[in-house]
């Protein structure tokens, strides 16, 4: 299976095709699990060079056990235990304690604040894993730099520049009702 053919196939036949050795089809895997995988690692507060080891490890692990899997479409969580195990074997081996230094926030707000911030950020995490994977794709290429041009990010996804939009007010318009859901309001950040 060639990657022109894949590029509309779920993460299922992605990992299908890898298994099989379609190097497109990993490029793709790598591609659409990295984001994720960093904001996972990212939760551990581990140097830039510990956080880039956890995940060159998670990618290489991954490659060497992707035969191992058995439901594509369980990938991200698979991935996201690998990144996980990993992260906990550096914390214990360099005894580290993986929180960031409270007692330089200042007051107990601050403190409050910084906490509701980690804690959001992984919740934010694990509810783009909910979007429909077209939202996902966008949701991930518009954050990974801090200005977006939905030019690049079309051309990137193959798409028209007209949909970018149109896609991105469904995914934020998903990702609130996906808060809301979970009675994650403004009120509760506040």
């Amino acid at each position: 299976m060639q990657l022109d053919t894949i590029e509309r196939l779920d993460t299922g036949a992605l990992v299908s095709a890898a298994q099989d050795g379609d190097a497109g089809a990993w490029k793709r895997l790598v591609e659409e699990f990295t984001p994720m995988l960093r904001a996972r690692i990212r939760r551990f507060r581990l140097s830039h060079e510990d956080a880039q080891d956890v995940l060159q490890t998670t990618w290489l692990l991954a490659w060497q056990n992707l035969k191992s899997v058995t439901d594509g479409q369980r990938m991200a969580g698979w991935l996201a235990t690998i990144a996980f195990r990993e992260c906990l074997k550096l914390t214990k081996r360099t005894k580290e304690i993986c929180t960031p230094d409270l007692d330089t926030l200042g007051s107990t707000d601050d403190v409050d604040r910084e906490l509701a911030r980690i804690w959001l950020a992984g919740t934010l995490a694990e509810l783009v894993e909910e979007l429909p994977d077209a939202q996902r794709v966008l949701f991930r290429a518009l954050t990974e730099t801090s200005e977006p041009h939905y030019v690049d990010v079309a051309r990137r996804l193959g798409r028209p520049v007209g949909s970018i939009g149109p896609t991105r007010a469904r995914c934020f318009a998903k990702l609130r009702g996906l808060l809301q859901a979970r009675e994650i309001t403004r009120d509760f950040l506040d």
